[in-house]
């Protein structure tokens, strides 16, 4: 038996999420976090050198503030820069008229963290006045700990500047000397998954795989598509060459999607191919490479090849004709289209002001962040202050999310608590000098910016474990700690204050994502209904079209799959029924990407095709319609309170009995995907549709 079958399904599990985070190739990643890295060893140099306190907050300025391209970074610390405007503003308008009075002090700062959390959850500037709030927050630990205003006016202005020099230096370092461009990062992706694709050609050719060109999973294309599209924003407003070609480059995000996705499934099960068929595929991978040295000179593919009668054949006969059309269509592509203008979103959320889940979110916070004050200053356990600040950075819209966050924080304390402790002990006391106290922090900084660098799901761990590591081992003084009671007291607040998090965000308003995940499984099927009603011409112009609604479906599913992870943390939810519902939407986030894939290969079968009578075209247009009817009609089903989405008894295998067999077989297969969604109509489904779960309701 291997070792794998002694281990737990649970720690299995564990590790294979580990092991997929700690190895995702974003793009940019690795740049990234060698920035972040470096600039956290620079500014740990800097500020014992000058003598500048707070270096956990300069750390943790570093760590929201470097972003995965100069473009986003720059934007980010006009945010910073601003937020610290009004911070200061706030903190010294409290200081100069109630230092002297605690209950009047401390209720200007309750209704600053009030007015910041509610600004955070109907501005769409939410990361400006989150970071208000944390500073709100943490200033009350100022005049607690100092007896005369003039020195914590000081210690003020020494967080100002412990604060400000690290955004001056991310934006010279990852702004102007190393910028990671958007447009570079692109490309550089881009080039990557055509490069996959030319590996995918070359085993359907029968040369042999080797491991760099092991095939990627469905899901591992999807979220690289989904991440060349936020590339693509960065860049639309970085660069105004890239932009002035700005809907090219959207249509050949979604091109190089279906290419990857094309490639791997045809490459899977591979086909006994002749003399014709091999050469029809060493012409597609010549188009691909000249599709790539395009792309690697930032220039529009304009290839000249024109599949010739025999070709088209061949490509019919092993599923190659979508990959030539698309070639065809990208190479004939009008570069003088316009650019559809983007919606401009309110800076307010439409019902901010009628809508009272955000004061009541607003007023959780609070009440548990006085919690924890009231708590570590009666105890007069000043070391415990960070339960203050927890209660503010796990806060989330819904409980699902806020438990993600708690569980994130607490591990990546418990991991900074943790090193802090062993290198405390072993490490610290042998140390002589600067250069070896840089040289024990640098892997435990590039560490950190390795995980912080990575998807959302963990990438929290990364900062909070360093930041953890920080407040224990370099706030006393301006060189190494050794007292262990530090690292104790900032653990034991962390824990604390996720417990009252844990207690007040459960049971005063919890607000549940159970209902809200209904609506996105609809939309990513009214996506899907979009995408089977896409028209098809006869020159194929409305091919990339199609390729980029199909990636529209994909954002959709995303989406719908990054809420379940959320609702499964929601234990305000009956667990049975909680299970049931999840059950419920992975089925249907399953069955709506194999509606999408099987879609696919129909509809590339019903172009190779082709039909010469009207009639035979028409009825497939009619079944197109009573298949997007369906889904349709299910996710109106799933939007009703309470949900009554039943998939169709029945649906017609083909519009007519005389088209060809395979045409057949394929229809069925989408129609029996479409039946076999799940009912949602059985109590337990619906059981989550109650008073206790609904925003703005208590339990």
């Amino acid at each position: 038996m291997k070792l794998a079958d002694y281990v737990p399904e649970p720690l299995q599990a564990l590790a294979s999420f580990f092991r997929e985070e700690l190895t995702e190739a974003r793009p940019g990643r690795v740049a990234q976090a060698t920035q972040l890295g470096s600039l956290c060893l620079l500014v740990v140099l800097v500020s014992m050198t000058l003598s500048v306190s707070l270096i956990a907050v300069s750390l943790i300025v570093l760590f929201y503030g470097v972003q995965q391209n100069a473009f986003f970074t720059r934007v980010v610390a006009v945010v910073f820069v601003v937020a610290t405007v009004l911070d200061v503003g706030a903190l010294f308008l409290v200081l100069k008229y109630a230092y002297g009075y605690p209950l009047i002090r401390i209720a200007a700062a309750g209704l600053i963290l009030f007015a910041s959390m509610y600004l955070m959850r109907v501005n769409k500037l939410g990361l400006m006045f989150f970071a208000v709030a944390l500073v709100a927050a943490y200033g009350q630990t100022i005049p607690d700990s100092l007896d005369f205003p003039e020195i914590a006016v000081r210690a003020l202005m020494w967080a100002v500047v412990a604060g400000m020099y690290p955004v001056l230096l991310m934006v010279i370092v990852c702004g102007f000397l190393f910028p990671s461009r958007p447009v570079d990062l692109l490309q550089r992706e881009l080039h990557r998954q055509l490069s996959d694709v030319s590996a995918r050609l070359e085993q359907m050719r029968g040369t042999a795989l080797t491991d760099a060109s092991a095939a990627s999973p469905a899901t591992r294309i999807e979220k690289d598509t989904l991440a060349l599209q936020g590339l693509h924003t960065f860049a639309s407003s970085d660069d105004a060459g890239y932009r002035a070609i700005a809907p090219y480059w959207k249509a050949c995000i979604a091109a190089v999607g279906y290419l990857r996705a094309k490639t791997n499934a045809l490459a899977s099960r591979p086909l006994p191919m002749g003399d014709a068929g091999r050469a029809l595929v060493s012409r597609l991978r010549d188009e691909v490479a000249a599709l790539n040295a395009s792309v690697e000179q930032a220039e529009p593919y304009r290839g000249t090849w024109i599949p010739t009668h025999a070709e088209r054949a061949i490509a019919r006969t092993f599923g190659l004709d979508g990959l030539c059309h698309t070639l065809q269509d990208l190479a004939r592509f009008d570069l003088g289209q316009p650019a559809p203008k983007a919606p401009k979103d309110a800076l307010f959320v439409p019902d901010s002001l009628t809508n009272p889940v955000y004061l009541r979110f607003a007023l959780k916070v609070t009440l548990a962040a006085l919690i924890c004050y009231v708590f570590y200053h009666g105890a007069q356990w000043d070391g415990i202050h960070t339960s203050l600040l927890t209660c503010v950075i796990v806060a989330n819209p819904s409980t699902g999310a806020s438990f993600q966050k708690m569980m994130l924080r607490c591990g990546g304390a418990l991991i900074g608590a943790l090193l802090a402790l062993l290198t405390t002990i072993v490490i610290i006391p042998r140390l002589d000098g600067i250069f070896g106290f840089l040289l024990m922090l640098a892997p435990i900084f590039f560490a950190g910016a390795w995980v912080a660098t990575g998807s959302e799901r963990s990438s929290y761990i990364g900062t909070q474990f360093v930041f953890t590591f920080a407040m224990a081992t370099l706030e006393n003084g301006f060189g190494p700690s050794a007292d262990l009671g530090e690292i104790r007291d900032r653990a034991i607040g962390i824990l604390i204050g996720i417990v009252v998090s844990a207690v007040v965000y459960t049971f005063i308003w919890p607000e549940s994502e159970g209902n809200t995940i209904r609506q996105k499984l609809a939309d990513a099927l009214r996506e899907a209904g979009k995408l089977i009603r896409h028209p098809d011409c006869a020159d194929g112009s409305e091919h990339l079209d199609y390729l980029q609604q199909r990636v529209a479906c994909w954002n959709a599913l995303k989406s719908c799959e990054d809420m379940v992870e959320r609702v499964a943390m929601e234990v305000n939810v009956p667990s049975a029924t909680r299970r049931a519902m999840l059950q419920r939407a992975r089925d249907v986030l399953d069955g709506g990407r194999r509606i999408v894939d099987q879609w696919d290969v129909l509809r590339d079968r019903l172009g190779a095709e082709g039909h010469e009578e009207p009639a035979v075209d028409q009825a497939w247009d009619a079944w197109r319609q009573q298949v997007a009817e369906a889904l349709d009609h299910y996710a109106d089903g799933l939007t009703a309170q309470p949900p009554v989405a039943t998939p169709p008894r029945s649906l017609p295998a083909a519009p007519s009995a005389d088209v060809r067999s395979p045409l057949v077989t394929k229809a069925r297969h989408l129609a029996t995907q479409i039946i076999e969604l799940p009912d949602w109509t059985t109590t337990v489904a619906s059981g989550i549709d109650t008073a206790a779960t609904q925003p703005g309701k208590s339990i």
